[in-house]
């Protein structure tokens, strides 16, 4: 008699298991030896105090824990991202590699970051100062970082626990959701403080935050619906 075959396990997938010690012990890295650089960032955001550019008034190690702890939070969305077509479109894990779907979606969460890095400071560089700028990006990383943060025990969970399907939609929806009304705000403090302001700001957010997500999730779909066609 022919064996029936173990369904697929997340927790049993060397590849997550790798991520994931990797995510461990940047985090542990990070805390460790940039304590003061996480505290300091998080008091200027919170304080909504001026400073000056990410990358030129501080120093290496703080750019280091900077690129670090983003690199954290792509992989742990491409994890979301594999997570979910997981679920949904099991055909195409059954038609291609795990290891080379994973990493592509960690590199469209990584272009994603990147290509609104880009457009934010160029828009930026032609609508407003230098000052207001290197503040917005300075927040903006502080976003994706603390995200990164929520989005570490989501994953365990998913993993090792089994969490539902629908329960980490709504634990990743919730994180999203919550990094999109951070920035809201702390971007209408810094351009558009005030009411007059407003439907500027919600052109700014939606072409440079929201499209972008909206056009690379798309993408992906159709990509995926061609693989399996094809």
């Amino acid at each position: 008699m022919s064996g029936e075959s173990l369904p697929y396990l997340l927790r049993a997938d060397w590849m997550i298991t790798t991520i994931l010690f990797m995510c461990l012990l940047l985090v542990s890295y990070v805390f460790s030896q940039g304590r003061k650089h996480l505290l300091l960032q998080l008091k200027s955001f919170v304080s909504n105090r001026e400073r000056g550019s990410l990358f030129d008034d501080v120093t290496t190690d703080d750019v280091r824990y900077t690129f670090l702890l983003v690199s954290h939070a792509c992989l742990l969305m491409g994890l979301c991202v594999y997570n979910y077509f997981a679920n949904t479109t099991p055909q195409l894990f059954q038609l291609y590699s795990h290891g080379g779907l994973l990493a592509v979606f960690v590199g469209c969460i990584a272009l994603l970051l990147g290509f609104k890095w880009l457009a934010y400071t160029f828009v930026n560089w032609i609508f407003f100062d230098k000052m207001r700028n290197s503040v917005w990006m300075s927040a903006y990383f502080n976003v994706i970082i603390w995200s990164g943060f929520l989005m570490l025990p989501v994953i365990l969970l998913i993993v090792y626990f089994d969490l539902s399907f629908q329960t980490s939609l709504y634990l990743t929806g919730f994180v999203l959701i919550l990094a999109k009304i951070t920035l809201f705000f702390k971007c209408f403090s810094n351009f558009f403080g005030n009411f007059h302001g407003l439907f500027h700001l919600i052109l700014y957010l939606c072409t440079l935050e929201i499209l972008p997500d909206i056009l690379l999730w798309k993408s992906i779909v159709l990509a995926n619906k061609l693989f399996i066609q094809y």
